[in-house]
């Protein structure tokens, strides 16, 4: 609950503040601590943006914000001081929130963070192979999938006498070996499935997998033939002469073809050619374009034809099973840097990788911890409870016994996890709220909080590893310090009753003021046919409002004969029409919303002050605003008492002056 409501405070965006700066001028004093003008610089950067727009801001701004550090600072050392650090309640959040902040904090660092600049690494390579794929059927069994590596294995020693695109023919059960031999032409990093793709990065031209590779579609045989720097990418124009639909023509298309080549050659602008001759009508408005591609994208025979090219040259006619192709280089772009292109790779990382590497990582966690479940354990928790239940229901537990709530079910180095935390864990975890209890479910379960107990034992060391983490977790402490000690010294002790109500509304009630209002009632139809029928019957004399009830289609509305009650002149299209219309006339239908409205104007009510009790809701959230602002202020006084402040306010101007600072 106190994570809950600690994130809507205003003031928790200046709880990143950055502690240390013994080389730079002292800004404040505030009792024992120094807060220098190289803090209030990172502080304000963290808060207002980047060192040139801070540059910019004004003494006034400046000044501002220095008096919230300050204030902030007071409270979060009043709190330590009165103890409210070894509150249970506070203890408790931040034992919970050290690790989850720890366990996402470090795989952002440590699996994240490096596979994205591996996968950059990657893209500013192109490596080309060939493979051998045997598949293994999903419903291979182990002695099947046995038989399989052996056959891959008879395969792999025939390569140093035979060539591998014969073996690719021979062997390879991808559908496209019998076309192209085996070879996948060229690719770079994030194309292919993570264990293909490791090993290919791992070989040098001319090398080859020893020993076969397991990916999701079985075993494969690779041989890398070439790694080179990626070019990058090419825009590609083209003009195109298709057959006809019987393929008759091909002849005549051919002879075309290389006639507008030689006037190419010869001078005649690609542009001029693509808007007289060219049969694909979506690129000819522009002038041909296609676009950008990779090398990987296009099929490898193609590929060597536009890399080969130079920027505005054109290739001879190429013939496909439609018509013939000129092509045109208009532009190579190279791989682009990586802050350029960072979020693209993380979201391809995401969905090519990260499942992948997390694997590898928890389960190298989970061999350095020793994490094990226990079997035999598991299968007596599964008998113990009734499998029907759904985690959400907490009434599953009651079937456990003392005994079984203290066994092990996952053995660890650092903390075992005992059904009594398995109970806890599952409970408390809205994911799993929906999640039948039944053997299966809870086996998946299981292994979840397996992978959890080793990332939970890595965390708790993971500020040693990244020592800014130790900040934000201490950030996040004062946090909770901050919110704790303003709900204790400030919140509470406004006094709200109905005296004091009453005493605030006869000193500012011209503040509460209703503006001019009408009071009109509706008949709204969704037909015109029902509208003009309505709009009959009270023009033949029928009352207004029980036509209404007849009529309204708007809900909630039928049993109050279609009064909306006093409305502000402007507060919506049919208040604005009521209020320009003589009390007690009547419209005649017309077209509202997604139908169709009749209106009659019951009375006005010009602009007065609201009564006490109209006002109270206003008037009760303004006194506890400025009755809490006035106690914070008597607060921080008697604070600035407690832990004396100086500030050397003429120094200000000398921020943002010097060398840049830099925030993490």
């Amino acid at each position: 609950m106190i994570r809950t409501l600690l994130f809507g405070l205003s003031l928790f965006a200046l709880l990143l503040l950055a502690g240390c700066g013994a080389s730079s001028p002292t800004l404040a004093t505030i009792g024992d601590e120094q807060f220098t003008l190289h803090d209030f610089e990172k502080a304000y950067m963290k808060n207002n943006g980047v060192w040139d727009t801070c540059a910019r801001s004004s003494i006034e701004d400046r000044q501002r914000f220095l008096d919230l550090v300050v204030k902030f600072k007071l409270k979060v050392k009043e709190a330590r001081a009165i103890g409210l650090e070894k509150d249970s309640a506070v203890v408790s959040e931040m034992e919970s929130y050290n690790v989850s902040v720890a366990q996402s904090y470090m795989l952002e660092k440590e699996v994240v963070e490096p596979g994205i600049q591996q996968l950059y690494n990657r893209k500013k390579e192109e490596v080309r192979a060939s493979h051998i794929l045997f598949r293994i059927p999903p419903s291979a069994s182990p002695a099947d999938t046995a038989a399989i590596y052996e056959r891959a294995i008879k395969a792999i020693a025939q390569i140093p006498t035979t060539p591998f695109d014969s073996l690719a023919v021979r062997y390879s059960e991808d559908p496209g070996a019998k076309i192209n031999h085996g070879d996948l032409g060229f690719f770079t990093g994030g194309r292919m499935v993570p264990d293909f793709e490791d090993a290919c990065f791992s070989l040098k031209p001319g090398e080859y997998t020893k020993v076969p590779i397991r990916s999701q579609y079985g075993y494969h045989i690779i041989k890398v033939t070439a790694r080179q720097p990626n070019p990058g990418s090419v825009r590609i124009s083209h003009i195109l002469l298709r057959f006809n639909d019987s393929s008759s023509d091909t002849d005549s298309v051919r002879d075309t073809v290389w006639m507008l080549y030689q006037k190419l050659k010869s001078g005649t602008p690609f542009a001029e050619v693509v808007q007289k001759y060219s049969q694909d009508p979506g690129s000819v408005e522009r002038d041909g374009d296609i676009g950008l591609y990779e090398r990987e994208r296009i099929p490898p025979n193609i590929a060597d034809i536009f890399y080969r090219l130079q920027v505005d040259s054109i290739s001879e006619p190429i013939r496909f099973n439609y018509g013939y192709h000129i092509f045109k280089l208009t532009e190579k772009k190279p791989v682009p840097p990586l802050a350029e292109i960072q979020q693209d790779l993380k979201t391809q990382y995401q969905q090519v990788r990260y499942q992948y590497e997390y694997n590898r990582y928890v389960q190298g966690l989970k061999a350095r911890y020793k994490v094990a479940i226990d079997s035999a354990a598991v299968n007596r928790l599964i008998v113990s409870i009734d499998t029907t239940q759904y985690a959400g229901t907490e009434k599953w537990k009651d079937t456990l016994t003392s005994e079984m709530m203290g066994t092990t079910l996952i053995s660890s180095t650092d903390h075992p996890l005992k059904t009594k935390d398995f109970v806890e864990k599952v409970t408390t975890n809205n994911e799993n709220s929906a999640t039948r209890l039944n053997r299966s479910n809870i086996w998946m379960l299981m292994n979840k909080l397996a992978d959890g107990v080793a990332l939970e034992a890595y965390a708790r060391l993971a500020t040693e590893r990244h020592p800014i983490l130790g900040q934000l977790l201490q950030e996040y402490k004062d946090g909770i310090l901050l919110y704790r000690i303003e709900q204790d010294e400030v919140w509470k002790k406004v006094m709200v009753n109905d005296s004091l109500l009453r005493e605030y509304y006869s000193t500012y009630k011209e503040n509460y003021r209703w503006p001019e209002r009408v009071n009109f009632a509706e008949i709204y139809t969704l037909t015109d046919s029902m509208a003009n029928a309505a709009y009959w019957k009270v023009q033949y004399g029928e009352n207004f409002q029980e036509v209404a009830k007849e009529y309204t289609n708007r809900a909630s509305y039928q049993e109050k004969g279609g009064e909306w009650g006093f409305q502000p002149f402007t507060m919506n299209e049919l208040s604005r029409k009521a209020s320009t219309m003589a009390k007690d006339s009547v419209t005649a239908p017309f077209r509202y919303e997604a139908g169709w409205s009749i209106l009659k104007t019951l009375a006005f009510d010009s602009s007065h002050v609201k009564s006490f009790e109209e006002a109270t809701p206003e008037i009760a959230g303004a006194y506890q605003e400025a009755a809490s602002k006035q106690r914070e202020q008597e607060w921080v006084e008697l604070l600035k008492k407690k832990f004396p402040v100086t500030i050397k306010k003429e120094l200000l101007p000398e921020a943002f002056k010097g060398k840049r600072v830099e925030t993490q």
